[in-house]
């Protein structure tokens, strides 16, 4: 698939026209991590070196698997597993700020349509964060920090210092993934879990994202990650409960779970996500995370008693005015 703006964080390959030699055209390769796609694109090598090439000399790109995490669940630190959370939900729009990623998509969830931390952004704190004003601005949404905790706590003292103020939170949970099947019954009275790979008008006509109607916009970024499969229990012709998953670095990511209101306490939320997790095995993930609303007690109580463990929190934080 060629690149586009949506690579942007993603680790790629870049081959590039460096003139002729004998009539033929040479080229030649850099790898590392996409910061910019536009006229220009910028590639930082894994030496920290940024190198730039025009558009019009990029022959070809691709993006290549990101080094594994050697961490198990459980092991990996916040910001880590937070980057990896990232390629499984991303903003239509992105910016690198050092290391800093700016994402905005018409500001449906907050994870798409905030900046993560992953490190220094590069300037002072002060001009880091005019500058995300005036980029969000100019996408007509606040400025949001989501700010993972407690690996980025003097941050979030730092914001709170110049009138920024939480706004809601989440709580990540991780497990391994083989670990946690022996806590999930095997459900021979209900459907196996159904994958495709686009949304279908039933999955999405299931899925409320915080009790309303999804926007033309949800669909866009459901669709955004590396291969997402959207997960199905389907009684009678008719969707009982949905979930979305997708895999990156040996990690499976577990998003979007609902079980249609009339079908609840059935036990379907712990068979859609032993048919995920059983997908994600066969698929090379060893480690799995879930990400709850600090307000979901019911998700958080369900998923810690089948194996999961909470592994950290984030709170988004709101600029002021």
């Amino acid at each position: 698939m060629p690149l586009s703006v949506h690579d942007v964080g993603s680790r790629v390959v870049l081959r590039r026209t460096a003139g002729e030699r004998d009539g033929r055209r040479l080229f030649s390769d850099v790898l590392g991590e996409l910061i910019s796609w536009g006229e220009t694109v910028v590639v930082r090598t894994s030496d920290g070196t940024e190198v730039t090439v025009p558009r019009s000399e990029v022959a070809a790109g691709k993006r290549i698997p990101q080094k594994r995490a050697r961490r198990a669940a459980g092991r990996i630190d916040d910001l880590e597993l937070e980057r990896i959370a990232a390629l499984g939900w991303r903003g239509l729009h992105t910016e690198r700020l050092g290391d800093w990623l700016l994402r905005a998509s018409g500001g449906w969830t907050g994870r798409a349509n905030s900046v993560l931390p992953l490190g220094h952004p590069g300037t002072d704190l002060d001009a880091a964060l005019g500058h995300i004003r005036q980029w969000y601005a100019d996408q007509g949404l606040p400025a949001l920090i989501q700010v993972p905790l407690p690996a980025c706590a003097e941050l979030r003292e730092a914001l709170h210092a110049r009138g920024w103020a939480d706004a809601w939170g989440a709580f990540v949970l991780t497990a391994p993934a083989a670990g946690v099947l022996p806590n999930l019954p095997r459900r021979q009275d209900l459907p196996a879990v159904e994958f495709a790979d686009e949304p279908t008008p039933a999955w999405l006509a299931a899925y409320h994202y915080r009790g309303g109607t999804l926007p033309t916009v949800a669909v866009e970024v459901l669709r955004t990650g590396d291969q997402p499969a959207f997960a199905a229990v389907v009684e009678d012709g008719t969707v009982s409960a949905i979930a979305r998953a997708v895999l990156d670095e040996g990690w499976i990511g577990v998003t979007a779970v609902e079980v249609e209101p009339a079908q609840r306490r059935r036990g379907l939320a712990t068979h859609l996500l032993r048919g995920i997790l059983e997908y994600g095995i066969a698929r090379g993930a060893h480690s799995a995370y879930l990400q709850a609303d600090q307000a979901n007690t019911a998700a958080h109580r369900l998923y810690e008693g089948v194996g999961f463990t909470l592994h950290h929190t984030y709170k988004y934080v709101r600029a002021p005015n």
